[in-house]
């Protein structure tokens, strides 16, 4: 009898069902295998935090473990609530939610979407699991910028304050081979008057490179990385359903007004591609591993080789790495269930 009990919590701390721990300190990708797209990731402690979309609402996940994430483990491993849902979808799509994150600001918790294809934050809460007991609507929305703006963020500069960047439309400074000035999905950069309100604003960056404009010229999905006082902002570069959709990278000068778009210098090509059959692999964010040592990226990717823009998008983490400079080394994309170490410090 023993020897079967034995056998019988060996089999449940396999499939991650005996503790919320991993006993294994490995874990693999992808942590969501649908509805993967546009993922934000936030450790605090003892919880990491993941926020997802079905399009149509803003779904909280919390887990000890970044393997509880993953279907099936975790099940038994984290917790899902749904924070937000919109009141009236759109069968034929047009209104949906995007890109969720959540920003600490003065000790109070906001989450930022976009819908409709505008920028959109909720009332703030002390704790980034308290949201209460209801779940929000339309009306407890606050709209951040009046015009056409996805993929808001919020970064910080040392010394200048927060920011929020958004993907927003501009016209092209100049004209291509004696064309039209065309109207441009680019990134633009405020100050964050309040959490819910923004200064003027300014063009940070135009998809005007060749990497950039594969089917469609894009700039959107930016992100703030930091390693001690130097600030990168990494965004999704070209259109999301080609194989070419990647991530690009700001790096600001370290002195100058980041509201000004020649405070930053822009990467010379894509820093992270398609790789080992990882497609589209762009939309990312970056969150500390548990001992505040390692920064990770968190993207989505899809294993349809054409690129996609659909559910069938998966999320993905992995280690950021640093060269002698100081600059971040991204890598390839791992290939899906490549086992890695966790993160630092991970229970």
């Amino acid at each position: 009898m023993k020897s079967l009990i034995t056998i019988w919590l060996s089999m449940l701390s396999i499939l991650g069902i005996a503790n919320a721990s991993n006993t294994t300190n490995t874990f693999s990708n992808p942590l969501r295998d649908q509805n993967g797209s546009d993922p934000f990731l936030v450790f605090i402690e003892p919880y990491y935090y993941l926020l997802t979309t079905t399009w149509r609402d803003v779904q909280l996940t919390r887990s000890r473990t970044l393997a509880g994430f993953k279907p099936g483990i975790g099940s038994a491993t984290s917790e899902t609530k749904l924070i937000y849902k919109m009141a009236n979808p759109n069968p034929a799509g047009g209104n949906d939610v995007w890109a969720p994150e959540l920003h600490n600001l003065n000790g109070t918790w906001y989450i930022y979407f976009s819908q409709d294809r505008k920028s959109w934050v909720l009332p703030g809460a002390s704790d980034p699991w308290d949201w209460g007991t209801r779940v929000y609507s339309d009306v407890d929305r606050t709209q951040v910028h009046q015009e056409w703006g996805i993929d808001g963020t919020v970064v910080t500069i040392p010394k200048w304050g927060e920011y929020f960047v958004w993907s927003c439309m501009t016209n092209s400074t100049s004209t291509t081979q004696g064309q039209e000035v065309e109207e441009l999905q680019s990134l633009c950069i405020s100050p964050l008057d309040t959490p819910t309100s923004i200064g003027q604003f300014y063009t940070l960056s135009q998809p005007l490179e060749t990497w950039e404009r594969v089917e469609i010229p894009v700039n959107e999905g930016p992100a703030g990385l930091y390693h001690g006082d130097r600030v990168w902002i990494a965004y999704a570069a070209s259109f999301c359903k080609t194989p070419d959709y990647s991530i690009g990278l700001l790096a600001w000068d370290g002195v100058s007004d980041p509201l000004n778009s020649t405070s930053w210098t822009k990467s010379k090509g894509p820093v992270f591609i398609s790789a080992n059959g990882n497609f589209g692999t762009a939309h990312n964010g970056f969150f500390t591993s548990p001992d505040g040592t390692e920064t990770w990226n968190i993207y989505h990717a899809t294993p349809n080789a054409n690129g996609s823009c659909g559910a069938d998008r998966q999320t993905f983490a992995q280690v950021v790495n640093w060269d002698e400079d100081g600059t971040p080394e991204f890598g390839a994309p791992v290939r899906a269930g490549e086992v890695l170490s966790v993160p630092s410090g991970e229970i």
